[in-house]
This record gives C-alpha cells, sequence and structure tokens, in this order.
C-alpha cells in the first residue's frame, strides 16, 4: 500500500491527502482542486506552473525545458512533479474570475414567437376546459405527465381552478397555479474554452442578461481532442466532464437570476448550440467515435431532454433543446451560427469562417451550403504557445510597431504583460513580419538588417532565438510560437482554397466574409491578411460577426420557426472532407509562409 501525505494547497490553507509517487496535478484532481492542464497532463503545453516546495521528486527533462526560461524560483510543471513526501503548492488563483470572452454577436431578427409559452386559461374545472386538456395538451415527457395530473387533482380538491399552462410546441411542461408568474428561457453557446449564457423573458423577448465562464472542461484538456481521450481513459471520464459542464452552466444561470432577483423555477427552456463533442458530453453520451476514422457522431439531429435529467439549475420540468449538428467537426454552433447570419437564404456567394481549434468554413452558393473543417489547433487562441494565455488582464492582445522599430503593446487591464493571447499573437506577428523581424518562412531575421530597437529584442534563450516582448524578460515569442501560428493558419487556408477548388467559386466571386467566434473579434480584417489566412483583396469583404452560435440559439428560443430552420440547415448542409484527399498536404504546404508582399526577406 502506497504511503499517504499531507499537502497544504494555498491559496486558503487547505490540506489534501495525496499517494506517494502522484503527481501535483493528479492530487489537485484527486482533491477536487480546479488546476488547467490544456494537454491533459502529459507535459506537452507546459501551463500547469504552480510554485511548490517541500518531499517534490527532481525536475525531469520534460519540466526543465519548460522552467529553464523562467525566472521564478520554486516553479514546477503540475503535471510531472511526483509527491515523495509532505509539500506545500500555491495554486494560480483568478483564472476564470479574469476570463473575457465575446458574448455578443451579430444576427438577423425573427418576430417574437417562442415555442415555449404561458397558456392562460379561466378555469381549468370545467368539462370543456377538461376535454381541451385531455386532447390538445399531450404530455413533453410522459414519465411527469402522471404528476402534473396528480397535482391538478389536489388542487381542485382546494378549489384551485384558476391555474396557466406552460407549454411547448404545444406539449404540456408544467402549471402555473400564481396567475401573473413569467417564463424564461436561456440561450447557451458552448464552445471548447468559453461558455455564454443569455437569459430571457419569453413574453417580452427581451434579454436580461448575459453571463460567460471558462469551460470547466479545461482542467483535462484545452482541445475537443485532448478531452476526448480524457473521457476514454478513465471509466467515468464522461459522466466527470458531463458534470463538469453541468456544474459550469449552473453558476451561470445562478449569476443571472441573482442579478435579477428571480426564481430559477421560472426558467422553462434553454437552447443549447455547441460543437459535437460538447453537446456529447453535455448529454453524457461516449464521444470516444468521434476521434478516430470514420469520425461517426452519435447523434447528430435536434433533441429535447428534461431539464430535471440533466441537474440543471431551472425549472426541473424545463425542457433544454440541444440544436443539430452537421458532422463530427462541424457542430451546431456552426448550425446556429449560420441560422443567425441568414446564409440559408442569401442570394449572394458567401464565405462563413468560425476560427478557434477547429477552423469550420462554409460557402453558401446559389442557395446551397457546402462545409468543411480543419484541425487548427488551439495556437491561435493563445495556446500551445511558450507564454500564450487566454484572454485576460495581463495578456497583450494587440500589438504595434512604429517605424523606428518602437514596439507598443496593448495589454488587457494595462501594466506589465503577463502573457500574449491569440489576437495579440497574430497582431504581432504581422508587424514583425512587415518590418522584416520574421521573413516570408517564418524564420527569424539576422538582426544585423534590423533598426537597433528590433535588434536589441531579439535574443537567445536555450540557444535559440526569441523575441522579447517584456521588460522584465518573462514574456517572449519563440522561433517554435511562429511555427504553431503557421501551422494553424495554413490548415485553415488550405482548408478554404480547397473548399473553394470543389464547389469551383473564385474569391473573387464572394460578396462578403463573415469571420466568427471570439478569435476574430479582436481582430482587424488586415491582420487575417497579413498572415495570409485570406487574401489582401478581401479585406474589404471581411466582415466580424462575432458570437453567431448564441445568437442561433437565441433566435431558436425566441421564435419556433428558427427552430424548424435551423433542423433543415443541419440536413441540408453538405460536407466535404478535405483533410482526406491528397491534394490537401500540397495546399497545406503552399499555405504555410507568410505573403511576400507583407514581409522582407533578409
Amino acid at each position: 500500500m502506497k504511503r499517504l501525505h499531507e499537502i497544504t494547497v494555498s491559496p486558503g490553507g487547505r490540506t489534501v491527502i495525496a499517494a506517494e509517487g502522484a503527481t501535483l496535478l493528479q492530487a489537485a484532481r484527486t482533491a477536487g482542486l480546479a488546476l488547467e492542464a490544456p494537454c491533459d497532463g502529459r507535459g506537452t503545453c507546459g501551463k500547469c506552473q504552480v510554485k511548490a516546495a517541500g518531499a517534490l521528486s527532481v525536475p525531469n527533462e520534460t519540466e526543465r525545458k519548460w522552467l529553464e526560461q523562467q525566472q521564478t524560483q520554486g516553479l514546477r510543471l503540475a503535471c510531472q512533479a511526483k509527491i515523495l513526501g509532505p509539500a506545500e503548492v500555491e495554486l494560480p488563483g483568478g483564472q476564470q474570475d479574469g476570463f473575457i470572452t465575446v458574448a455578443a454577436g451579430q444576427g438577423i431578427e425573427w418576430p417574437l414567437d417562442p415555442p415555449v409559452y404561458k397558456l392562460v386559461s379561466g378555469r381549468f374545472g370545467s368539462q370543456e376546459d377538461q376535454r381541451d386538456l385531455a386532447m390538445g395538451f399531450s404530455p413533453q415527457f410522459p414519465d411527469n405527465y402522471a404528476a402534473l395530473l396528480k397535482e391538478l387533482a389536489v388542487n381542485y380538491k382546494q378549489g384551485i381552478t384558476h391555474m396557466e399552462a406552460v407549454v411547448n410546441n404545444g406539449k404540456l411542461l408544467d402549471w402555473h397555479y400564481q396567475p401573473g408568474r413569467t417564463c424564461y428561457g436561456v440561450a447557451l453557446d458552448i464552445g471548447t474554452t468559453s461558455v455564454v449564457a443569455e437569459l430571457f423573458n419569453l413574453a417580452s423577448g427581451c434579454s436580461l442578461g448575459v453571463r460567460s465562464c471558462l469551460n470547466p472542461q479545461t482542467e483535462f484538456g484545452g482541445d475537443v481532442l485532448t478531452r476526448i481521450a480524457f473521457a476514454g481513459k478513465l471509466a467515468e471520464g464522461t459522466l466527470l466532464l458531463q458534470e463538469k459542464i453541468i456544474a459550469g452552466i449552473n453558476r451561470l444561470l445562478e449569476q443571472l437570476i441573482a442579478a435579477r432577483q428571480l426564481d430559477s423555477r421560472d426558467i422553462y427552456h434553454m437552447v443549447v448550440a455547441g460543437n459535437t463533442t460538447m453537446q456529447h458530453l453535455l448529454l453524457g453520451i461516449a464521444p470516444h467515435s468521434l476521434a478516430c476514422a470514420p469520425y461517426r457522431p452519435v447523434f447528430l439531429q435536434q433533441v429535447e431532454v428534461s431539464a430535471a435529467k440533466l441537474g440543471l439549475a431551472m425549472s426541473p420540468r424545463g425542457v433544454v433543446t440541444v440544436l443539430p449538428s452537421a458532422a463530427a467537426f462541424v457542430g451546431a454552433d456552426i448550425v446556429a451560427g449560420l441560422l443567425a447570419a441568414g446564409l440559408s437564404h442569401c442570394p449572394d456567394t458567401a464565405l462563413f469562417i468560425d476560427i478557434g481549434t477547429n477552423g469550420e468554413i462554409v460557402v453558401c452558393k446559389d442557395g446551397e451550403l457546402v462545409g468543411t473543417s480543419s484541425a487548427a489547433g488551439p495556437a491561435l487562441e493563445g495556446m500551445n504557445i511558450t507564454c500564450g494565455c487566454r484572454a485576460e488582464p495581463g495578456a497583450i492582445e494587440g500589438a504595434a510597431i512604429s517605424g523606428d522599430g518602437t514596439v507598443k503593446l496593448k495589454v488587457i487591464g494595462g501594466g506589465q504583460p503577463t502573457g500574449i493571447c491569440g489576437s495579440g499573437l497574430i497582431d504581432l506577428i504581422v508587424e514583425l513580419v512587415r518590418h522584416g523581424v520574421i521573413t516570408a518562412s517564418g524564420r527569424f531575421a539576422n538582426p544585423e538588417k534590423l533598426t537597433p530597437q528590433l535588434a536589441s529584442r531579439l535574443v537567445t534563450m536555450d540557444g535559440k532565438p526569441c523575441f522579447s516582448l517584456s521588460e522584465d524578460g518573462r514574456v517572449f515569442l519563440t522561433q517554435k510560437d511562429v511555427r504553431q501560428v503557421q501551422l494553424a493558419k495554413g490548415a485553415i487556408r488550405a482548408a478554404i482554397d480547397l473548399l473553394l477548388k470543389e464547389i469551383h467559386v473564385e474569391f473573387s466571386e464572394i460578396h462578403e466574409i463573415l469571420v466568427a467566434g471570439a478569435f476574430g473579434f479582436h481582430l482587424q480584417p488586415a491582420s487575417l491578411a497579413g498572415i495570409g489566412l485570406l487574401p489582401a483583396a478581401c479585406q474589404s469583404k471581411i466582415r466580424f460577426v462575432g458570437n453567431t452560435a448564441k445568437e442561433g440559439a437565441r433566435a431558436v428560443l425566441l421564435n419556433r420557426r428558427a427552430g424548424a430552420e435551423v433542423e433543415q440547415i443541419g440536413q441540408d448542409l453538405k460536407i466535404i472532407e478535405l483533410s482526406l484527399q491528397p491534394e490537401f498536404q500540397d495546399y497545406f504546404v503552399r499555405a504555410l509562409a507568410f505573403p511576400p508582399q507583407a514581409a522582407v526577406d533578409v
């Protein structure tokens, strides 16, 4: 039997018991402490850094690789440091509190006609009303019907006949015994990185607030493939990931309700848009088949489930509508985005791009929708980058370089930078390419060919060049980071080019390019063109539309016709699997270079 040791965790001074030989990450998870590890403990991301002291293993080669460039004493990688005796650990704090994402999105307006509504009737005691009830109100969830009728009998016995029925497209959900109560609904976007919830009054259609958070599943991996692997690694892996996302959603619901001093039991409808993996995990369905050929989802269709069965902090008789997906890697977030953008009725040729850990691309041509996806990886969101982070206080979110080589950084919250997020990363690379610090091939240039200001920032760490960004030298850009961006943008650009070739569309024929998602929202068209993700000639066609996934969920929440249309989009969207085509590799290699017109090779 392995010996057990006490680990003191701060902030808070909590003591946890861990088995000898376990890693600090394993100990934190066993104790229910949130410690983010995007690579799920494989030691490939370097993001689970903690301050630690005590009886711990000597840093191994993997750990030294990540920590030798850091100047802070006592840092360890939690996934590598093993417990040999009592120890003290200081966990990073405030990651979720400072999390910033894009909650707003652009979408077409729908008239108010919600599928879930309150049906007002004078009395449910007459024979006519009872006959209407029996003929017109079939239960949404048959398991609840007996309980509903028993409650009705109790109220009849007490002389309570003035009631209001809550229905979903004519199917009975619940009774309101107190006339005048309001029904509420929530539009929910579950992204791989973030979760955004917006509360609505279903009678007026008015928004009552928006809340967002970091997806709590990031504790077990920063991308969908890592989470799928975690779900399969443990017998209870899928259930644990489901519990994490339900708990995160419930925290958002509690915040929304508290802000308006409402009763959570009056929330009767939630509409969910998420990628295919996130929707499987929400319902507790093992996603293993999504990670291997032929990449077959367990379900794609729109489904409605009981809120009580999921354990959500809303009316236990409420309904959760999970929007339809189109394929394993073109999920309901994209289908909802197409609904929000109105592309199913677009008379022009348009390009829709959602840039994240996957790049999803859809072309609207002659009334048809054709889409694909490409695994970009998390680099464009600031992950897999040496000093990368999410959009949070201290993150570099923008950069500019003046003619004399002075570097100007835009830091979230001001002050000294502590990391660099996706938008800042792209801005910086575009500027470095434009000023010749990075060549078209992606390599750092010879410092002798640069201005003194820029040359002074090109330093060497571990024998390799990098570009210093902070005065203390703790935030920098490495050659590997530049390559990660090239690989990500190359995968997306190759998918765009090959998809357009497959459906015989030229960039010149595209009337509008819609860029959705949190990443694109903070960028300028010139930045997307500057790294070569889109042609420079297309800059004037680019429109950033923000969180269209939530906007699509909102449309379905507030208009029943939108619900029928989103199902049709899910069925009609034609998916082309480009990564399996031999040509993809050639397109990918060509897309790696930065645009030569924006670079100065040396």
